[in-house]
């Protein structure tokens, strides 16, 4: 489905296009003419003011904000997001109201929390993640008129079914890519020890996402002549022994991208990590402050690299 041009509250809420939404115009009623005849008298002069105008009504709105986990990279984003719209005149609890949905990383969860956005009648949905992304679709996708979707972390919206082109997605859903720099993670990662042969990598094949950058990871892997030992978890209390699992086959190192169940178990990782001296490399940058070695992330477009050091953490961005 070809894009069409969002509703102009959409506009404004999203500050997406920071541009003039178009300038207001104003009908006036042309006085009735008065007879130019002698007789007419003058209008008497009056220094009574003109009454002010009623200021405009500023509509209020009402946001579903879901998210598949409490992780600290997606709250962040949820937070900027809000924050923006603040700067921009929309203040929750004043003019916005947000209702916010967390799965707490169940992925079944978030089709109820989408559902439930459309049953209290929000005016926007912002999704959070992959998956938020791809259940908020399937909820609105039968709807006769669908509520606006702005999409936010989403890896690669082309493998998660959001869109088939930058100009092919449905109607009513915007959003931004945040895909990681998987070439640099690779190069990060060999200079840390050029020796590392087999590589650890932990990812959920539920999140479209995580798949997508799998495939990515094996075909680098292959060019660069290393050895990719996979675990797969589907939800975060298994990370801890999936890790485990991957240390038992002599990894030299463990990593994982952009992947919101390894991430919310990212507690794990670092403990088994710790148990056998064996380092994190990852694109998930809050599991730096958890722990892990080194993580690799794009900041401002560029690709940044965030390595443990106590203290503090600091990064070289490239």
């Amino acid at each position: 489905m070809k894009k069409k041009p969002f509703p102009l509250f959409l506009i404004i809420i999203a500050l997406l296009f920071l541009a003039a939404c178009g300038s207001s115009a104003t009908t006036e009623t042309a006085p009735t003419a008065v007879p130019n005849t002698p007789t007419a008298a003058p209008a008497a002069p009056t220094d009574a003011p003109e009454p002010a105008e009623e200021p405009a009504e500023t509509k209020e709105f009402t946001i579903g904000m879901m998210v598949i986990a409490s992780i600290p990279a997606l709250e962040t984003v949820q937070k900027s997001f809000i924050d923006t719209l603040a700067a921009g005149g929309y203040v929750e609890g004043e003019n916005l109201t947000i209702i916010r949905g967390n799965a707490e990383g169940d992925i079944a969860t978030l089709n109820t929390i989408a559902q439930q956005f459309i049953d209290q009648g929000v005016d926007l949905i912002v999704t959070t993640s992959t998956p938020a992304a791809q259940a908020a679709l399937n909820a609105t996708k039968d709807m006769v008129n669908p509520i606006p979707i702005i999409f936010t972390t989403v890896t690669d919206p082309y493998a998660a079914g959001i869109a088939t082109a930058p100009d092919e997605h449905p109607a009513w859903m915007t959003g931004s890519q945040m895909y990681p720099p998987l070439e640099a993670t690779f190069d990060t990662m060999l200079e840390i020890n050029p020796n590392i042969s087999v590589i650890g990598h932990l990812y959920n094949p539920a999140e479209a996402n995580s798949v997508a950058q799998t495939e990515a990871v094996k075909a680098i892997a292959a060019e660069r002549s290393l050895t990719l030992e996979i675990a797969t978890v589907s939800n975060s209390s298994e990370v801890k022994t999936a890790a485990e699992s991957l240390a038992a086959r002599g990894i030299d190192i463990f990593y994982f991208t952009q992947d919101s169940t390894v991430a919310s178990g990212a507690e794990g990782v670092v403990q088994v990590t710790n148990d056998n001296g064996i380092p994190i490399i990852t694109n998930d940058i809050p599991t730096v402050a958890k722990g892990g070695s080194v993580a690799v992330g794009l900041r401002c477009g560029k690709t940044a690299v965030w390595r443990a050091r106590w203290p503090p953490l600091f990064l070289t961005a490239t």
